[in-house]
């Protein structure tokens, strides 16, 4: 595609929408306050025509009704992974004068802090908002880079710096992708990787006794630093430092000198004569993915400076206890547990920060000096192999072009010969033998288990395209459980002493939740699916018969847990800035927010023929010779069908239990979330073709229900509403019958449920007569209500003849009758 068709206002449009995509995944994995939207209403004039004026038919709907508006997104793509896709503008409806009007991020900031203030008191949209125009007009600025240079980052293969300075458009579940705060227009272009700025490094020169560093690997940092300074031609660097041989030379990214030497500590030591400045020197670097480390492919080492820069929402600063981390970290790789790693599972690579040097004056850190020294796998030669960051792969398109993903999916499968979508499966079945396979068996037997999310996660193409190892990198993030602390002891007996490793499993699988499962794995799945080359429930199927089939060699109980957990946890990007708060710097007592969002492994046992019906016409029909009536249910046609069931709630009977009795523009609204949400169903139940009843199917781990017994994603639950009140007409067991037949001929259910109100004396009669019974009273906030199981055994223990049931649209009448 000629990139040159996108002007300059379509690039900064592209910035925002971009960003806002990212604020709105943000919002709906933090928040519960959303639904789909489905259609073109008939009795919400505003909506209608709105909706009709864009031709679009499905919307996100985020209800801020408790203060007064709501908030409508065009839907491009629905994942279960919690990562859509939009379509612009969004709008918002002002409740009270029913006007709806185009709206910004900015807006949307200032509704959700509204809406948030009573569970978040300190909230304080003003400072996210500051921080996303930085974000919007960073990526305005990479973007017409990206347009001007050509450059590719979308090819199958790809070089290792190449791959890391990729990532244009950044974070897809952080709202503040692009956040460079501090950094001028000039520090942009030099210093990012999406422009591929090289500067050399800062130095400077300082007193032995205020400077402490360790090395793993040998040879101290400050001594290969001289030698490398040395050996090159600035005369004034080198007779400095001949004259002062016992000093240590402390490299600094370019941009935090200036900051340094701005601080009155080191005016300080400057003063002392603890100090000297040399400048910047030596060979040039450039910038990865996390913008403080930094690469030149003939080193030894990559430097991962401290960095006074907001980046996404933190000051990306090391801390000392982050540096011991790592040194620790690496001496432990190199004992018989890290040879053991290694050989149990070689696709697993471990990215080492074995040295550190830190500068402290009067006894304190000066935390800008701190710089973690890293191990470059991927000097000379080796430059040129195919290892990507994981958030590069799973990146969208830029500007037009093709994502990453798809190009190598493609390749592949030329190479394979076989179909894309055939292609992307076996891909992805090998990314989780080669990247989580792994993890799971490194944390078993080793107790290693750490921040594996997408940006810290190496992937290494063969020559297939193929996933054939990882990488992991982050000292930060090198954590081991507590349970193996006496172990690991033994091995290496000053272990974690200062950098503080060990972490109590429990307090660890929120790590796993977030990072592992639903930042990597489930990103993996977005981007494969959203990209049309496999269904998302393929492959969330293909995830879940994976870890079930290593869930017996997992001792922790975490597999269980991904497998059956109604949520998982994941990290509270946007409620973490909303509320001021500095994720790198968070302590126990104010930590970074965590929220849960649904499961997705729990659609293993979705029913698309219950919950998300494609044909409007009879799915099931029966005919009860006894009675001699045909039986029909069908799925609900809201535009045949609304102003039914609106006469259907308005009767006496049903006001009572179902108190649906709503304005048929509340009513619509009702249906037309329900039609779209894909958990709840609603059916029309038919008396010889005249409609009688309306029974709900619905699925109890994403329902209110589920949070008040331990729920199984094999429970399917139903509500049932008679229309007539005259017995004669009323067929109650014979639609009940129906009812059930139908669920229980769907493989995925295992239980029926329900939860009648407690006041609901005949519901609770018909669901007994059909073998249902009382598990226990539940207080939910709508109601005091029976919840209610039926198993198929229990069901066809009272109707035996129904066991053997033909599931068809046709009924089956007795010749005899026929005559």
């Amino acid at each position: 595609m000629d990139k040159s068709i996108y002007k300059p206002s379509k690039i900064y449009t592209e910035a925002e929408e971009v960003n806002f995509t990212a604020l709105l995944n943000s919002y709906c994995r933090e928040f519960t306050n959303w639904s789909k939207y489905y259609g073109v209403p008939k009795h919400d004039d505003a909506l209608k025509e709105y909706i009709g004026s864009i031709e679009h038919l499905l919307y996100l709907k985020i209800d801020f009704s408790e203060i007064g508006y709501e908030v409508y997104v065009p839907l491009k793509y629905f994942s279960e992974t919690g990562i859509h896709s939009f379509s612009f503008p969004v709008v918002e409806r002002n409740l009270e004068k029913d006007v709806i009007k185009k709206i910004a991020y900015s807006r949307f900031l200032e509704l959700t802090s509204w809406y948030a203030k009573s569970e978040f008191p300190a909230i304080d949209k003003t400072f996210t908002q500051q921080l996303m125009t930085n974000s919007i007009e960073n990526l305005d600025t990479f973007l017409t880079s990206f347009q001007e240079s050509g450059l590719m980052v979308n090819s199958p293969y790809l070089s290792f710096i190449d791959a890391e300075q990729s990532l244009i458009l950044g974070h897809s579940v952080h709202p503040l992708t692009k956040t460079r705060e501090g950094f001028s227009d000039e520090d942009l272009l030099k210093y990012s990787p999406e422009t591929k700025g090289r500067f050399q490094l800062y130095y400077f020169l300082i007193h032995p006794d205020n400077v402490d560093e360790k090395n793993a690997e040998g040879e101290l940092p400050s001594q290969f630093l001289r030698e490398e300074i040395l050996a090159g031609d600035n005369d004034y660097a080198k007779k400095v430092i001949r004259e002062n041989p016992e000093w240590k030379l402390v490299p600094s990214h370019p941009w935090e000198a200036t900051y340094l030497l701005n601080q009155p500590e080191v005016r300080e030591m400057k003063d002392m004569g603890l100090l000297i400045t040399i400048g910047e020197l030596g060979p040039n670097y450039t910038a990865t993915s996390s913008v403080r480390t930094v690469y030149n492919e003939d080193s030894d080492w990559m430097y991962k400076f401290s960095l006074h820069v907001k980046i996404t929402n933190s000051y990306r600063v090391n801390y000392a206890q982050e540096l011991y981390r790592g040194y620790e970290g690496s001496c432990l790789l190199k004992t018989a547990w890290g040879e053991g790693i290694k050989k149990d599972f070689p696709e697993m690579n471990f990215i080492t920060d074995p040295g550190y040097i830190t500068v402290s004056h009067k006894g304190r850190f000066i935390d800008g000096f701190n710089t973690s020294i890293r191990k470059n796998d991927f000097k000379h030669t080796q430059a040129k192999k195919n290892v990507s960051l994981l958030a590069g792969i799973c990146q969208n398109g830029i500007l037009g072009n093709p994502s990453r993903i798809k190009t190598i999916i493609e390749k592949a499968s030329v190479i394979q010969g076989t179909s894309l979508e055939e292609t992307a499966k076996n891909w992805f079945k090998k990314y989780f033998d080669v990247g989580i396979r792994p993890l799971i068996g490194i944390f078993n037997k080793y107790g290693f288990g750490s921040e594996y999310h997408q940006q810290n996660v190496l992937l290494e193409l063969g020559e297939d395209f193929f996933p054939s190892a990882i990488y992991f990198r982050d000292n930060q993030a090198f954590f081991i459980r507590e349970e193996k602390k006496e172990e690991l002891l033994k091995i290496l007996p000053e272990f974690g002493k200062q950098g503080k490793p060990f972490i109590p499993q429990s307090r660890m699988r929120r790590y796993w939740d977030y990072y592992v499962i639903s930042n990597n794995l489930f990103g993996v799945i977005n981007a494969l699916g959203k990209n049309g080359l496999a269904d998302e429930l393929d492959l969330i199927r293909i995830t879940y018969d994976s870890f079930k089939a290593i869930e017996n060699l997992d001792t922790t109980g975490y597999v269980n847990h991904f497998l059956t957990s109604q949520r998982l946890g994941i990290k509270g990007n946007l409620l973490t800035n909303l509320n001021k708060m500095d994720e790198a710097t968070a302590s126990r007592e104010n930590p970074a927010i965590y929220r849960s969002y649904y499961n997705p492994l729990n659609t293993y046992f979705y029913s698309k023929t219950l919950l998300s019906p494609e044909s409007k016409e009879v799915v099931y029909s029966r005919y009860f010779s006894k009675e001699d009536v045909t039986i029909s249910i069908r799925p609900i046609n809201l535009e045949e069908d609304l102003e039914m069931l609106h006469e259907w709630f308005h009767r006496d009977h049903a006001k009572k239990i179902w108190q649906m009795d709503w304005p048929i523009r509340e009513l619509e609204a009702y249906y037309r979330n329900l039609i779209a949400s894909n958990v709840i169903y609603s059916y029309i139940g038919e008396v010889d073709g005249v409609p009688t009843c309306n029974f709900e199917v619905y699925w109890p781990i994403r329902d209110i229900v589920g949070d008040y017994y331990d729920v199984l994603p094999t429970d399917y639950g139903t509500h049932q509403f008679i229309a007539p009140t005259d017995p004669k007409k009323k067929f109650v067991s014979l639609f009940t019958q129906c009812m059930i037949d139908y669920v229980f001929a769907q493989p995925e259910v295992g239980k029926m449920i329900g939860e009648g109100a407690v006041n609901s004396l005949a519901s609770m009669m018909n669901k007994a007569h059909v073998g249902f019974k009382i598990e226990k009273v539940i207080e939910m906030p709508h109601k005091k209500a029976n919840l209610n199981f039926c198993y198929r055994e229990w069901y066809w223990a009272k109707f035996p003849q129904n066991k053997g049931i033909k599931i068809s649209s046709v009924a089956e009448r007795p010749t005899e009758n026929l005559l």
